[in-house]
């Protein structure tokens, strides 16, 4: 049965924030909500360790006892203990949910605050969710009714954070900083039950005595189930209300699949990855990243914008209308003048964008590193490796946002003319010039006119030093993707002026 939390005084109110080692500070719970920071640390390996060991985790007793004289004590209509996975969370302690999530005691991520108390390793207080900035339109609002939250972290005996306990109002709520250091509390004594080694195969067997939730019915076999691990695909079973259009993928590039639908009304676009290797990983939740963090203050060049994504295989972006100026395989000729315009315009807009301050570290490109890592692998000679050092040292310490790997085949065309990006597995806070140095690269040996525009844009923002570690790393990266000759001979072009560029600039 469960007791009342030893470290929590109910004449002052006041208890420990296990976390941080000291008194809950309110004003802060209600601004921990940071989208980039909860990806990374959900997804993050040795947390999710711990939670597997757990089992599938989905009724303990001592949770049960816990919510349900929590909820009576608080005063509010539901109180969980939320074990926060990688695509889903579960309740091992659940009170007052509606069905059929009470019965199932799982909800998937779009449905959860308990995440960006994962996300921030701290309590997290919202008094009215449909005004938050972030979690306005997190699908629990609508589905699970909770409007108001407060929640601290559950945090094991090793300091990994498994999930949150938390009490949920169906009404706006002011949180006390009594009710609040209550929650810290009631989470601290979570931590120290699941920190017990007898709680893992307690868990399994109480999970093994539960009824299985009801599988969703599968994909209409009219769908189009991309290559690779079919079984894999079932993208509606993954997400309620997600529908695919039986018509054939929009497009299939490299290590992803781009299919159309509908999430419940809305036009959407589907991701799926369908490469299983590191990079193609690293790339598909780099790209999750990227959308995550523009959902509240988006770049005007983003077509697109989050819908939901199980932080894995899956990615669903609102529908965005519009043209790819090229395809795999499609050479295309020359961006027109105007094409070529609108992309250095996207460019230099999406440059002006910035990630949230507690963000900004995850976005940064650390160039000595990747200049080292072209060294080892033999892309560049010492001698180049030392002249790149030394011309990022006198670019000093400026980075701008930057798609990272901008080239025709991620612009599309609006109806209305204007042109906007995609992509975005590369994203990042570059040296300025980046994606001016990856669209030189990408376009054809004879596009003189594309190239003179991209050296005249460099020469009058006075980039070029940046401009040509960017292309020196970008050269000697990956091999030019593309058909035939004509793509190799702009590989070596780029490659040539970006070394004359690099021996000009460092000449003693």
């Amino acid at each position: 049965m469960w007791a009342p939390p030893a470290d929590f005084c109910p004449t002052t109110g006041q208890a420990t924030d296990r976390t941080k080692g000291g008194p809950v500070n309110v004003r802060a719970a209600m601004h921990a909500t940071y989208p980039v920071q909860t990806a990374a640390a959900v997804r993050e390996p040795m947390r999710l360790r711990a939670v597997a060991a757990l089992g599938e985790l989905t009724a303990d007793p001592w949770c049960d006892d816990l919510v349900t004289s929590v909820r009576d004590v608080m005063g509010a209509p539901v109180a969980l203990v939320s074990i926060v996975g990688r695509h889903h969370q579960r309740f091992p302690g659940a009170c007052g949910l509606p069905e059929p999530w009470q019965r199932h005691r799982s909800t998937p991520l779009t449905h959860s605050f308990c995440q960006y108390v994962v996300g921030s390793g701290r309590p997290l207080v919202v008094a009215d969710a449909r005004r938050h900035p972030v979690l306005h339109d997190n699908q629990a609002i609508g589905d699970l009714g909770t409007v108001a939250y407060a929640g601290a972290p559950i945090v094991t005996a090793t300091g990994q954070i498994l999930g949150a306990f938390c009490v949920i109002d169906v009404r706006p709520r002011i949180w006390t900083g009594e009710e609040l250091q209550k929650v810290v509390a009631y989470a601290a004594q979570c931590g120290k039950h699941f920190s017990r080694p007898a709680t893992a195969s307690t868990s399994r067997t109480a999970a093994r005595a539960q009824p299985t939730p009801p599988t969703p019915d599968p994909v209409s076999r009219t769908h189009p189930e991309p290559a690779g691990r079919p079984a894999l695909w079932n993208a509606a079973a993954a997400l309620p209300g997600l529908q695919l259009d039986a018509r054939p993928p929009l497009r299939s590039i490299r290590d992803e699949v781009v299919l159309t639908g509908r999430l419940h009304a809305e036009a959407v676009t589907i991701k799926i990855r369908i490469a299983d290797t590191p990079r193609a990983r690293r790339r598909f939740n780099r790209r999750i990243d990227t959308y995550v963090a523009f959902g509240p203050v988006p770049p005007p060049v983003v077509n697109g914008a989050y819908r939901w994504s199980d932080n894995d295989r899956l990615l669903v972006l609102s529908g965005g209308p519009g043209t790819l100026l090229r395809t795999d395989g499609d050479t295309g000729g020359p961006l027109t003048p105007s094409q070529m315009r609108s992309a250095i315009a996207a460019a230099v807009h999406l440059s002006t964008w910035q990630p949230d301050p507690p963000d900004a570290a995850v976005w940064q490109v650390d160039y000595h590193r990747a200049i080292d890592e072209r060294r080892r692998a033999g892309a560049c000679t010492d001698d180049d490796a030392l002249r790149l050092h030394d011309l990022v040292q006198q670019c000093g310490s400026v980075r701008t946002f930057a798609h990272g790997n901008l080239s025709p085949l991620y612009l599309k065309q609006l109806p209305s003319g204007r042109v906007t990006l995609i992509g975005f597995d590369r994203a990042g806070m570059y040296l300025p010039g980046r994606d001016l140095a990856t669209l030189y690269l990408a376009l054809s040996r004879d596009d003189h006119t594309g190239h003179h525009r991209i050296m005249r844009r460099v020469t009058e923002v006075d980039v070029l030093e940046p401009f040509a570690v960017n292309l020196f790393l970008a050269v000697t990266g990956v091999p030019p993707i593309g058909p035939g000759r004509a793509r190799w001979a702009a590989f070596w072009h780029a490659r040539k002026l970006a070394h004359q560029l690099l021996h000009d600039l460092t000449r003693s």
